[in-house]
């Protein structure tokens, strides 16, 4: 009964670091922590709240992440759009995303392959100070399609507690 349990500790202490790959024997390493555990970095945790969302139900197209002034969008400071990519495998770099006719492209995409790339944009964020902060996410395909949405984010006791916020219009 002890030597059982013992195997079963093993085993589970085994495979705790390690996550099934769909479609493959591999293990990969288990995933990094989520940016909401770093106080000084609030953009980076909306980001990174707003890609686990995306990655979840969209698999396509190519995703870049930028920053928005109101103008145009931006590649994120080269260690902010790492620790994304660390995260999130999945995400290009910001150059690989260009803007070509009114629309996203992936301009590493081989010829004849599907180009279609999609840009999530940080935008007009703001702090009240270092425990509240606002931002909107776009999520951008071209001049036509893109979806926002606003997002509220309070520094708690378990990290960046982020839900989203509504607009509300004056009467």
């Amino acid at each position: 009964m002890m030597m059982r349990g013992l195997f079963m500790m093993a085993g589970f202490v085994a495979l705790s670091g390690c996550v099934a790959v769909p479609g493959g024997d591999e293990a990969m390493p288990a995933p990094l922590p989520k940016l909401s555990q770093q106080q000084d970095t609030p953009q980076l945790a909306l980001l990174d709240y707003a890609l686990a969302d995306h990655f979840a139900t969209l698999p396509k197209p190519t995703t870049c992440v930028a920053a928005n002034d109101g103008r145009t969008p931006e590649a994120l400071a080269s260690e902010g759009e790492t620790a994304l990519m660390e995260r999130h495998p999945r995400l290009a770099p910001f150059t690989r995303c260009v803007l070509s006719d009114g629309m996203w492209i992936d301009a590493e995409a081989e010829e004849g392959a599907a180009n279609d790339a999609l840009v999530v944009e940080l935008a007009n964020f703001t702090c009240t100070d270092e425990f509240s902060c606002t931002g909107w996410v776009r999520k951008v395909r071209g001049s036509e399609g893109m979806t926002t949405s606003r997002f509220g984010m309070e520094w708690g006791a378990n990290g960046w507690v982020i839900a989203p916020a509504p607009v509300r219009i004056a009467q």
